[in-house]
């Protein structure tokens, strides 16, 4: 009788994944968690901030820090413009080209309009010629409710806009902690 070879295996033999496949594992596991840090980012928080919006508010956190009662908006912003418009959370697009008084064709990067923890600020320049045509520069900037300042509009607006002398007046309130005491009024200086 001829012995039969015995199988090349080994029973105890463990199942372990090789490198490249872990690979391709953490590679489709980056892959599907990108869209939802997207929406996060987008959809949740607002979007990324821009140097222009972080630098602004940086200036005026320190504003506040002064303990005055009103604050020129000019010395804030490092960017040419002839007027500024405060705009509540919420605004539909209609809305928002009523305030402003022309049709901003990039209200789709507002990414933070439609939340509630959060104003608007938009810088708008005189309408100047570009490579490509006329073009109205415009800088909106983010101002975050809990971290940084309320907004106080007239009675019945959804915002407002005032001109470049305007300043910011200042109103301190007892609140929680955790939440900013500063609310903001726009005040032109053509009111006064």
């Amino acid at each position: 009788m001829v012995d039969e070879p015995k199988p090349r295996y080994n029973s105890r033999m463990s199942v372990k994944p090789s490198k490249s496949f872990l690979k391709v594992l953490l590679l489709l596991a980056i892959f599907s968690l990108a869209p939802v840090t997207l929406y996060i980012l987008y959809a949740r928080g607002g979007g990324p901030a821009s140097q222009k919006e972080l630098q602004f508010q940086k200036n005026m956190r320190f504003a506040f820090m002064q303990g005055t009662d009103a604050i020129d908006l000019a010395p804030l912003a490092a960017w040419p413009y002839i007027r500024v418009c405060a705009l509540d959370s919420g605004l539909s697009d209609d809305e928002v080209n009523k305030l402003l008084g022309f049709k901003y064709d990039n209200i789709a990067e507002l990414h933070w309009l439609h939340l509630g923890d959060f104003w608007s600020l938009v810088f708008i320049d005189s309408e100047r010629e570009a490579s490509w045509g006329m073009a109205r520069p415009v800088v909106p900037v983010r101002i975050p409710k809990k971290d940084l300042a309320d907004l106080k509009l007239p009675a019945g607006a959804n915002g407002q806009c005032i001109s470049k002398d305007g300043r910011i007046e200042i109103t301190r309130r007892n609140v929680a902690v955790g939440e900013s005491p500063i609310v903001v009024q726009l005040v032109d200086a053509r009111a006064d």
